[in-house]
């Protein structure tokens, strides 16, 4: 039985649906706000020569390279969750997200970044750049690759939330 998976930009979640026969076309919508659903590729179906997108340089096709880059760096992304965390290699970290998945941030929050990095509080720098920090885009306007790189950052280095159900995909009427 196909498994296909699913993910709701609002939500920022992922959905798994079960079909009994192969359906390439069907895009089921979200069970929790109704929004139709994008077609992901599961980590675990697509190959490249036996390795998975997350094992391969290669490029994996429909992903996009703050997708590859936050999945490269994804362990590390993880540890700034702890309580314990070094500010510093949360700047660290934000800046090789950045370098590669081909961002720039902007004057401000490069300042930011800097005065973390030497040592600076992390909670008074934050409140003096609160205003950057709640901004939708901490890029340089003039980005070479404007859009989804340069939207919905916060999305871009959280993975998604994962559905633990398993649907059933709605027949083809």
């Amino acid at each position: 039985m196909p498994l296909y998976e699913f993910y709701c930009e609002p939500c920022h979640t992922l959905y798994t649906f079960r079909s009994p026969r192969v359906d390439t076309v069907t895009l089921p919508v979200c069970p929790d706000c109704g929004q139709e659903l994008k077609r992901e590729i599961s980590p675990f179906s697509h190959s490249v020569r036996g390795k998975t997108c997350a094992d391969t340089e290669e490029d994996p096709g429909d992903l996009d390279r703050m997708d590859v880059a936050a999945a490269k760096l994804s362990e590390r992304l993880h540890a700034l969750e702890r309580d314990d965390a070094d500010p510093r290699e949360a700047v660290r970290v934000m800046r090789e997200l950045a370098r590669e998945g081909g961002i720039r941030f902007n004057r401000e929050v490069q300042e930011a970044m800097a005065r973390i990095e030497s040592g600076e509080d992390p909670e008074q720098v934050e409140e003096t750049f609160r205003e950057v920090f709640d901004t939708e885009n901490p890029f340089e306007p003039d980005n070479e690759s404007p859009g989804p790189a340069t939207t919905g950052w916060w999305r871009r280095i959280h993975p998604p939330r994962r559905d633990p159900v398993w649907r059933d995909l709605p027949e083809r009427g």
